[in-house]
């Protein structure tokens, strides 16, 4: 598909994308948000260098470093939070391309 199409879509079916463009931000933050709260978690508890790399990189480490411990249960409830709204987001670009 070319990106002239994609384009095409977007703007002649704004009655999906910008709800779901919204749900997908939503989703986005609360995975930064959770990645943040694990960098600040790791950090609380003296892991330095799952800290530091989560600061940076942020749901990309923080979803193992919240897996691997269990002091880190709110960030990993956000992080998934996260990535279940963007699924739902996803879901509905998809549904949207369907009935167009």
């Amino acid at each position: 598909m070319s990106q002239q199409a994609l384009l095409e879509y977007f703007i002649s079916n704004q009655w999906v994308t910008i709800p779901a463009f919204v749900i997908f931000v939503v989703g986005i933050t609360l995975c930064w948000f959770g990645g943040l709260m694990a960098a600040l978690t790791a950090i609380g508890n003296q892991r330095w260098l799952w800290g530091l790399v989560t600061i940076f990189l942020g749901p990309v480490t923080g979803i193992p470093y919240s897996l691997l411990y269990r002091e880190a249960e709110y960030p990993r409830s956000l992080m998934m939070r996260g990535l279940l709204i963007i699924l739902a987001a996803a879901v509905i670009f998809g549904l949207g391309w369907l009935v167009s």
